[in-house]
C-alpha cells in the first residue's frame, strides 16, 4: 500500500506545477480571484517539504480478524458412536466446514494516518492550526479533524469550500465543483485554462462471502472496504463535463475536439500507462 501511496503523492505534485503555473491564464476569474488564490494557498502549503510523517510504520489495520472462526454447512445431527458404519459414511458428509476470516482490506479513509493541513470556508478564509490534523472519510464524503487525543469530528461539510491534506512530500487537493455536484469534495488532478480533471471517491464496506461445499472454495474470506472511484475532465471554456475512464479510448472520446493534439500527445507517450499523472501531462500539454 506504502508505494501506491507514494504513486499517488507524486502524482498530485506533478499536476499541481502543472496547475500552479496556469492559474493566472483561467479566462472567467480575475488574477486575485478568492478561489484561485486560496487554491494557490493551498499548492504552496503542501509543496512544502516541511512535514516528517512516516506513515509506513503506522500503516496498518488496527481491526484484525485473523483466527475468526465461521462456520459455512450446518453438520447433520446423528447420535454418537453411530456413524462409522452407516451406508455411504464419509467424515465430509458432516463435519462442518470452517475457514479463517482475514483481516479487514482496504479502508473508508483516505490515509492511514490524521495529517496537517488547510481549510478554506464558505468566506474564502484558510483556517490553520498546528494543533488541528485531517483526513477525509470516502465513505461518508466528510472533512475529519482532531486535535491531540481527542476523538475526530466531521466537520460541517456546509462551511467547507476547498481542504488539503499534506503528507511526507506533497500532499492532495479536494475541492468543490459546483458544475459537476455541489454537494461533493473532488481530489484534483489537473487545474487549468482549457481543462481541468478531477476525481471522486466513494466507498461500500462488502461483507466477507466465502463459501465451500467442502471440496471447492469460492469468494473472499475478508471483509474489504472497497473504492469507487470516478473520473471527470471539465471544460472550463464551455463550462461543460464528461465522466472518462483511464484509457485511450475514454481519453480521446472525451477530448475529441482535441483530436490532432492528443493523437500526437498519446503517438509520443505510446509506451506510457495510463493513469492519473499521464492525464495530468496531457492536459497540462494541452493548457499551454
Amino acid at each position: 500500500m506504502k508505494s501506491n501511496l507514494l504513486l499517488s503523492i507524486s502524482v498530485c505534485l506533478l499536476s499541481l506545477e502543472g496547475a500552479y503555473a496556469q492559474l493566472n491564464n483561467v479566462p472567467g476569474h480575475a488574477n486575485d480571484s478568492l478561489d484561485f488564490n486560496s487554491f494557490r494557498v493551498m499548492v504552496s502549503y503542501i509543496s512544502a517539504d516541511t512535514q516528517t510523517l512516516n506513515i509506513a510504520e503506522i500503516e496498518k489495520n488496527s481491526v484484525s480478524h485473523l483466527g475468526e472462526h465461521h462456520q459455512l454447512v450446518t453438520p447433520i445431527q446423528f447420535m454418537p458412536g453411530a456413524g462409522d458404519n452407516m451406508p455411504g459414511f464419509g467424515w465430509d458428509n458432516w463435519l462442518p466446514s470452517v475457514y479463517n476470516k482475514e483481516a479487514t482490506q482496504g479502508s473508508p479513509f483516505f490515509l492511514p494516518i490524521y495529517v496537517p493541513g488547510l481549510v478554506i470556508n464558505q468566506s474564502y478564509h484558510v483556517i490553520s492550526s498546528k494543533d488541528y490534523l485531517f483526513n477525509y472519510d470516502k465513505m461518508t464524503g466528510n472533512l475529519l479533524m482532531k486535535r491531540g487525543m481527542e476523538s475526530p469530528i466531521a466537520i460541517d461539510r456546509e462551511q467547507v469550500n476547498a481542504f488539503c491534506l499534506k503528507v511526507d512530500q506533497g500532499g492532495y487537493i479536494f475541492t468543490r465543483v459546483p458544475l459537476i455536484n455541489t454537494n461533493e469534495f473532488f481530489l484534483v488532478i489537473y487545474k487549468g485554462s482549457k481543462y481541468s480533471s478531477y476525481k471522486l471517491y466513494k466507498n461500500r464496506f462488502v461483507n466477507a462471502n466465502q463459501k465451500t461445499n467442502g471440496y471447492t472454495t469460492e469468494g473472499k474470506n475478508y471483509d474489504e472496504y472497497e473504492d469507487i472511484e470516478s473520473y471527470f475532465i471539465v471544460d472550463e471554456r464551455k463550462q461543460e463535463w464528461n465522466l472518462f475512464e483511464l484509457s485511450r479510448k475514454s481519453i480521446k472520446k472525451m477530448l475529441a475536439s482535441e483530436s490532432v493534439a492528443v493523437d500526437l500527445y498519446f503517438k509520443d507517450h505510446r509506451y506510457e500507462e495510463i493513469t492519473e499523472s499521464f492525464v495530468s501531462h496531457l492536459l497540462a500539454s494541452l493548457n499551454r
